[in-house]
């Protein structure tokens, strides 16, 4: 079950190369520590800039992804569906009924251009934590490749670069 919902997770994770149109500001769910980083397709993402934390050549930090339309929340909860109904436990989708957003905390591995998730958080509407989903230790090990001129090109070097001192 975790394995499957793991999955599904990482297929999301891919969304990160997903190539970039624009950087755009908007009020919604912003505040003075989330940094709009850009706008892909039906999403954006921020990056929590208090979070950003340096430990040696890695960086860790926690990015937000807002789903901005009917069809990009229906797409995401569609693949985690999908799990559920394969484990014949398709009632338990429904707590993702008024999804709104997901954060991810991430490790950057910054000489390598690669990242991995440690955990990622998805959120309702009224911001109500849906659950928390961490990569098992079997899975921890497991880098993902930085392609350029991505959104996660993007945010990996903003990452990286970022000087919280």
């Amino acid at each position: 079950m975790v394995r499957k919902f793991l999955i599904v997770i990482l297929i999301l994770v891919s969304i990160f190369t997903v190539s970039c149109q624009t950087s755009k500001q908007t009020h919604l769910y912003s505040n003075e520590n989330w940094f709009n980083m850009a706008v892909a397709e039906d999403f954006e993402i921020y990056v929590d800039t208090t979070s950003i934390r340096r430990d040696g050549s890695k960086v860790y930090a926690c990015e937000k992804r807002i789903f901005l339309t009917p069809d990009s929340k229906a797409n995401y909860t569609d693949k985690i569906k999908k799990v559920y109904e394969k484990m014949g436990k398709i009632e338990k989708a429904d707590k993702w009924k008024d999804f709104s957003y997901c954060i991810y905390y991430c490790q950057y591995d910054c000489p390598n251009k690669r990242f991995r998730t440690i955990w990622v958080e998805d959120y309702d509407s009224t911001g109500k934590r849906i659950v928390k989903t961490t990569t098992p230790k079997r899975k921890a090990d497991e880098w993902m490749n930085v392609d350029t001129e991505t959104v996660g090109d993007y945010t990996f070097f903003y990452i990286c670069d970022y000087d919280n001192q």
